[in-house]
């Protein structure tokens, strides 16, 4: 049986990849995929909304600044010659 509830917290038992340094051991398997605890991890994971940081919101609003300006210099070099 388990030592604690939830499943990170308790003594005995193994993930996916678990390594035994040494002896023996037999395991039964309780969850597979997204039913697991790294499924569940993966599914908030991919559940959360893509937002924009602080800094990518700059860098975007520098960006269409910059190629204003430089779609304006080029019109008024292409007229002025």
């Amino acid at each position: 049986s388990r030592t604690h509830d939830d499943p990170l917290e308790t003594q005995n038992l193994c993930f996916f990849g678990t390594q035994v340094p040494e002896g023996s051991c037999k395991g039964v398997i309780i969850s597979t995929g997204d039913n697991t605890v790294m499924g569940r991890i993966a599914a908030l994971t991919m559940s959360t909304k893509n937002e924009q940081t602080p800094i990518n919101k700059e860098i975007h609003h520098f960006i269409i600044i910059i190629s204003a300006i430089a779609m304006f210099l080029g019109v008024l070099f292409f007229i002025l010659n």
